[in-house]
Parts: structure tokens; sequence; C-alpha cells
């Protein structure tokens, strides 16, 4: 049952993504990249990993969603067709060349969920048995990110807002003329 709605949310997930890319309105783009965000969001719930949902939800299907529509609305924007052309095509093929490199060095990698991989094998078990004794917080998640990762968080949390402010500073209309 939990393959069949993780297929069906990446299903959504991949179908809203073409259609941002496919759609010539920047609106309607800007909200089918928040249907992106949320299936994403529900997809990391369903994989158990709750604190990642709720950091897709607030900034993937909030906050980038408010801001690209600020941006969108305190700009011309017009929508301008080109022809393709030989330079297009070389820029095509350097992303394809630079997805393939990613997928082959992807190749090494663990299988998704595989017990024997190192992080299962010795990080997890480690942290599940030792998170209440060294924490003394009950939840073995937020025991890793709050206690175990704290700096990594704290540093997560800096990137974000310093990016909120950006924004910010961007769309600020200047009152003085």
């Amino acid at each position: 049952m939990i393959e069949a709605i993780n297929i069906i949310l990446i299903v959504f997930i991949l179908v809203t993504a073409i259609a941002a890319l496919q759609v010539r309105e920047l609106v309607s783009a800007v909200f089918i990249l928040g249907c992106y965000s949320f299936f994403l969001a529900i997809l990391w719930v369903v994989l158990n990993a709750p604190d990642v949902s709720f950091t897709e939800a607030m900034v993937g299907v909030g906050a980038s969603t408010i801001f690209f529509l600020l941006a969108l609305f305190s700009s011309k924007h017009f929508v301008k067709l080109q022809v393709w052309n030989i330079s297009h095509l070389f820029i095509f093929m350097l992303i394809a060349g630079l997805g393939a490199l990613f997928v082959w060095g992807s190749l090494d990698l663990p299988w998704f969920g595989d017990a024997l991989s190192p992080p299962n094998a010795y990080l997890s078990p480690h942290y599940l048995l030792n998170a209440y004794a060294d924490t003394k917080t009950p939840n073995a998640v937020t025991a890793v990110v709050v206690d175990y990762r704290a700096f990594d968080t704290l540093i997560e949390s800096t990137v974000i807002f310093t990016a909120g402010i950006a924004c910010l500073l961007i769309m600020k209309v200047r009152t003085d003329k």
C-alpha cells in the first residue's frame, strides 16, 4: 500500500514539474510549483521525515509561492517566445550531459533503504540506542536534528533567513523619487 502511495505521489510530482516547465503563464507556473512542493511535502511525511516535510511545506509551499508572486506583481513580466537556435541546443546538450554525469555518479550509492549501507548499519543504531541517554529528548528525530546536528540546523536556518531578507531587499519599493 505504501509503495502505491509513493508511486502516485512521485507521478504527481513529475507531472507538476513538467507542467511548471510547459506553462507559459508565469502566475500559473508559480501555483503549479506550489503544488509540486505540496506533493513533495506529503511524500516526505510518507517517508517518515516530518521535519523535512514541515520545512518543505513552509518554505516550498508557503514562502516561495508568496515571494514569487510578490516578485511577479512588483515587476513587469512579459513572455517572449524564442525560436530554438544552435546555442539553445548546445545548452540543452550541456545540461543533459551534466544530468547523465549525476546519474552515473549516483550508481555507486547504496540502494534506498539498504540495511547494509553504512548509515543504516552504523549510524542509525547508534542514534536510536543512545539518543535518550545522550540528549534526554524522547523523540529520536528531534534529538538528531536539534542536539546531534545543532550547528547544521542553525546554519540551514541562517541560510533560509538570509534568503528571505535578500528577497525582501530585492522587492523593496523605493519611496524616494
